[in-house]
């Protein structure tokens, strides 16, 4: 295991190195903004038991952020 990661870090270094010297350019990504923050949900009563709930979150769409709704998902 300490071989591989060696060998790993030493290609990395390899590729660092020669991207510098290639005068290679690294644009920055364009990151999103931060999702709102999560909104407050009333949890039903569990439909059966071996049922667990999913709280809600916000999931980015088409430039935005979407609310996703939670709901129970079942146990196996």
């Amino acid at each position: 295991m300490k071989a591989r990661r060696s060998a790993l870090a030493a290609i990395g270094c390899a590729f660092l190195l020669l991207g510098s010297l290639s005068g290679c350019v690294v644009r920055p990504v364009a990151s999103r903004p931060a999702p709102p923050p999560a909104r407050v949900e009333v949890i039903p009563a569990a439909p059966r038991g071996r049922y667990v709930w999913s709280p809600g979150y916000h999931r980015y769409r088409r430039g935005g952020y979407v609310w996703v709704p939670g709901r129970y998902v079942r146990v196996r």
